[in-house]
């Protein structure tokens, strides 16, 4: 479908949304039929699938963290070429003839909150493979009105998640961990939405230098190990935890460098209570963020979705902390914790083509809400 006809269709767009988050862990893909309006969102989801990187193109990305200009410029077209193969090759598998319409949010490389950010994956493979068109950059037009760049998810949360009577946290555990304040329906309250802290990003650095395999399955080492309250109370010091928001970060704060700058009271602990400290630091940046707006905003809620919400010594710890708040998966509410992101940026894609604003001056602290996206046809 050409971009002239897809602005002009009403109603139900098949959309595809792609998401390469801060753990690095692979491609999120979301296929959906959605209808975005300035009263309200329907959707209905045709499939998600999850495809892992392959190993040489996880480290190329891990190394271009901190790396130099050609490889950063070889990456950016080769995981532009992966994403397109293997859109393609979802679609196929789940004999989906066609989309008509793309959402990519691209790999993060860097992310410097209300100054500059640069996510990675250039998008005409896919608008060329797939012949429609695909939206991508979404920070940069939040970061042009004055805003942080980040998060942009909360204004799909409103979108998803509203309800009339009660406020809700929704949490996204990746790289870093971040939250949306969802204030019930007849409330004045803005939505609210902020990166809290380091998510997985640090834990699955730290096992990586370990031990075998790339992240601590089911938190199992995590669970032998005793947290160090002595380290984690320094820890939670860090400027970035202690700002105020609006406010966002990434692996370039909270990365391979971290670790490096924190070895020696790392080094004091055994393997499994540094996965358990560092558990015990994303839980608790979470949870203090959430308590401080919990009466504000009536929380009574926190749907909890991405990888982190599978840790199980990450989730035991935020409802040890957050009492008088059902902590739960996101998946009772009726979305995939695994897929929610890519869902999200689906639905930004076509806001994108409508004209909707994307972000939320009350999140990121843009002068105005702007139409985020740039569009490859």
């Amino acid at each position: 479908m050409d971009l002239q006809t897809l602005m002009q269709k009403k109603g139900m767009i098949r959309t595809a949304g792609l998401m390469t988050g801060t753990s690095m862990d692979g491609l999120d893909i979301c296929v959906a039929d959605i209808d975005l309006t300035r009263k309200g969102l329907r959707h209905e989801v045709i499939f998600s699938d999850s495809v892992p990187f392959p190993s040489e193109l996880k480290q190329r990305i891990r190394e271009s963290l901190a790396g130099r200009v050609p490889e950063m410029c070889a990456l950016h077209y080769d995981l532009g070429r992966f994403y397109a193969h293997e859109v393609a090759e979802s679609l196929k598998r789940h004999k989906i003839p066609s989309v008509d319409l793309i959402g990519t949010h691209g790999q993060t490389l860097h992310h410097i909150s209300g100054h500059s950010t640069l996510q990675i994956g250039e998008p005409s493979f896919l608008a060329q493979t797939l012949n429609v068109p695909v939206i991508s950059d979404f920070r940069a037009a939040d970061i042009a009105a004055g805003g942080t760049g980040a998060p942009l998810i909360p204004a799909v949360d409103l979108w998803l998640f509203q309800k009339a009577d009660t406020g809700r946290c929704l949490l996204n555990i990746g790289g870093v961990a971040n939250i949306s304040l969802i204030p019930p329906s007849d409330s004045h309250m803005p939505v609210l939405g902020f990166d809290t802290g380091p998510g997985m990003g640090l834990l699955d650095e730290q096992y990586h230098q370990l031990y075998e395999g790339p992240y601590d399955i089911d938190g199992e080492k995590a669970r032998e190990g005793t947290i160090h309250q002595a380290i984690l109370d320094a820890w939670k010091k860090h400027p970035f935890i202690l700002k105020k928001p609006p406010k966002s970060t990434g692996r370039d704060e909270f990365g391979m460098e971290w670790l490096h700058e924190h070895r020696q009271e790392l080094e004091q602990l055994d393997g499994s209570s540094r996965l358990a400290t560092l558990a015990a630091l994303t839980a608790d940046t979470i949870a203090e963020s959430v308590l401080k707006y919990r009466d504000l905003y009536k929380i009574t809620e926190l749907l909890a979705g991405g990888g982190g919400s599978r840790h199980p010594v990450i989730m035991n710890r935020l409802k040890e902390k957050l009492p008088g708040i059902q902590v739960r998966s996101v998946e009772d509410a009726g979305v995939d914790p695994d897929s929610k992101e890519a869902l999200g940026f689906a639905i930004l894609a076509l806001a994108c083509i409508r004209r909707i604003p994307g972000n939320i001056p009350s999140v990121t602290g843009a002068q105005k809400a702007v139409v985020l996206g740039k569009i490859t046809s």
